[in-house]
């Protein structure tokens, strides 16, 4: 079954936890891109801009019948015109350079200076001299062009007016002959008007071609260079310094996407809120990682080795919330397990009755894992006799409950090692004994194998009134976690709380605080086991009992020397 996550609205918080704890996978990525940047712009041929600028004069009207006020260009149509290949053309003439056509127009632009009637043309090649003179030639021949078509233009307007001139004249030779042939009076009076009116078009366009003869031989230049092109000193491409900044940004960005990917992707739980959404359980107690005194092959007491540590605290914190269901729902019987194996279940178990006992109540501790037992290593005990013997040969209670040396607690080890364990667990005689243990203790913890290891946690987990489940962040995932609280959950467990084993208190925002306080109140130790804060050192379980508490009843047990 595929476990989706809970809905849950996204929380800024988490964010930034996500960019502290990918920091160095951005910056990683960011580095990346800027070296890749300046590479390619080391790498990159210079490249050197020749930059004209060129004034586009007004445009003469030249339909209307007499000389009107220029007009203003449109320099989009003269920008197009100056990318056009007659242009290049002529560059490529004028300068005999033997560089293609569309190879001129690729390294030329033009831009249009606003709210001016000046072009810049540009010209990008790898030699800066070359750069500026085929600038400078895209300049000049745009304004031979541009002069020799507004000339052309007049001319072709003149040429008009004179065959305009030319055609009047014929009519009115034509119009002379028929009058002085004509003997009627009014139709001689009819083509003498007729003359009169040929007269006077003949003298307007007579004018017209006058002006326009004027404003031809004066005509100035279409187009004018105002700013040649120089010989540039600096390329303009690569530029070091933009490609660097454009790297960082562009680094960045990808460096930020591939951290939430990666986020996205990861399997593992980062924070206390995500494992009580996917687990559906809260948090009781967090226990943090402190490097030198635990090691996965070793078994420790550590709530007695050292009880001021913020590991022990952390377990009484456990003791304390474990006690608080307890009176609140009525649960004696307890399962602690885990996903897989190393995640703490043992060390869980085997602390968590210390800090129990140690507050006066009887415990006893089952050691439950018939496969791989560890929690006779813990007290010393040896596993000679145990919850093996008592459910396969009968084996007394009393001889079974071994007395580890501290107050209110009892140890079942595991005992010899079962050919199926499983079934051993699975009987009837598992569940009775169980029972049985409910009038003897005021807490039964059952330290049960890995649930996705072996089914016996499965089979256990009805017995208990509720489970503990263990999580390490460091040796177990999000997956490993849901199959197992599905797993449990199919078999009928009540999964009651979470113990969040050897996380980092400084990869938890909500934890640093509280970390640092509890050294500043308890103080460094002065090698006599006083700290500088008001609390005494000695364990809870250390005190002496309150004036008529009453007396726990145990198995009488005989425990040698040897076997603690």
């Amino acid at each position: 079954m595929t476990a989706q996550a809970p809905e849950h609205p996204a929380d800024l918080r988490e964010y930034v936890r996500v960019l502290r704890s990918r920091k160095y996978e951005v910056l990683a990525v960011a580095a990346v891109a800027v070296a890749a940047a300046l590479v390619f712009s080391f790498r990159a041929t210079p490249i050197y801009e020749g930059e004209a600028k060129v004034l586009v004069r007004p445009v003469q009207n030249l339909t209307s019948t007499s000389v009107s006020l220029p007009q203003a260009p449109n320099l989009d149509t003269e920008r197009e015109l100056i990318l056009s290949e007659r242009v290049a053309g002529e560059v490529r003439r004028s300068l005999h350079v033997a560089t293609p056509v569309d190879t001129l127009l690729e390294h030329a632009e033009v831009a249009v200076v606003s709210d001016t009637e000046i072009l810049v043309i540009g010209y990008h090649d790898p030699d800066p001299a070359g750069a500026a003179r085929l600038a400078n030639g895209f300049a000049d021949a745009y304004v031979e062009f541009r002069t020799s078509q507004a000339l052309d233009q007049f001319q072709a307007a003149a040429g008009a007016v004179q065959e305009r001139i030319n055609s009047i004249r014929d009519d009115l030779t034509s119009l002379g002959k028929r009058i002085e042939s004509q003997r009627d009076p009014a139709l001689r009076d009819s083509l003498a008007s007729q003359r009169d009116t040929l007269i006077a078009q003949l003298g307007v366009l007579e004018q017209r071609l006058v002006d326009l003869q004027a404003a031809g031989t004066t005509l100035p230049s279409a187009a004018e260079v105002i700013q040649r092109a120089e010989t540039s000193r600096a390329p303009v491409s690569p530029k070091k310094v933009r490609d660097s900044v454009l790297g960082l940004f562009a680094g960045i960005v990808l460096g930020l996407g591939f951290a939430f990917l990666r986020e996205r992707l990861d399997d593992r739980v980062k924070t206390r809120a995500e494992l009580e959404r996917w687990m559906g359980a809260p948090v009781i107690a967090a226990v943090p990682h402190i490097s030198g005194w635990r090691k996965s092959e070793e078994a420790q007491l550590i709530v007695r080795a050292d009880p001021r540590s913020p590991v022990s605290e952390a377990y009484r914190t456990l003791g304390t919330n474990v006690q608080y269901m307890a009176s609140r729902q009525r649960m004696r019987v307890f399962m602690v397990t885990s996903s897989t194996g190393g995640e703490g279940k043992s060390t869980t178990s085997a602390n968590l009755a210390v800090v129990l006992a140690q507050s006066g109540r009887r415990v006893m501790l089952v050691s439950a894992d018939l496969r791989k037992p560890r929690i006779h290593n813990f007290f010393g005990l040896r596993n000679d006799l145990g919850l093996a013997n008592l459910l396969a040969d009968g084996a007394v209670l009393a001889q079974a409950a071994r007395d580890p040396g501290i107050p209110n607690l009892r140890v079942i080890s595991a005992g010899f090692m079962p050919n199926d364990p499983a079934a051993m667990l699975g009987g009837a005689h598992a569940a009775r004994f169980v029972e049985s243990l409910r009038e003897t203790a005021d807490f039964i913890l059952i330290d049960s194998p890995p649930v996705l290891a072996v089914a016996d946690a499965s089979i256990l987990a009805p017995i208990a009134d509720g489970t503990i489940f263990v999580f390490d962040p460091e040796r177990s995932s999000r997956s490993a976690m849901v199959q197992s609280r599905h797993q449990l959950e199919n078999a009928g467990a009540r999964i009651v709380g979470i113990v969040y084993n050897n996380f980092d208190p400084g990869q938890n925002p909500a934890y640093p605080y509280a970390y640092t306080y509890y050294h500043d109140y308890y103080g460094p130790d002065d090698g006599a086991g006083r700290g500088s804060g008001r609390r005494s050192s000695r364990p809870v379980g250390d005190r002496e009992p309150t004036e008529g508490a009453a007396t726990p009843s145990w198995p009488r047990t005989e425990t040698p020397a040897s076997s603690r």
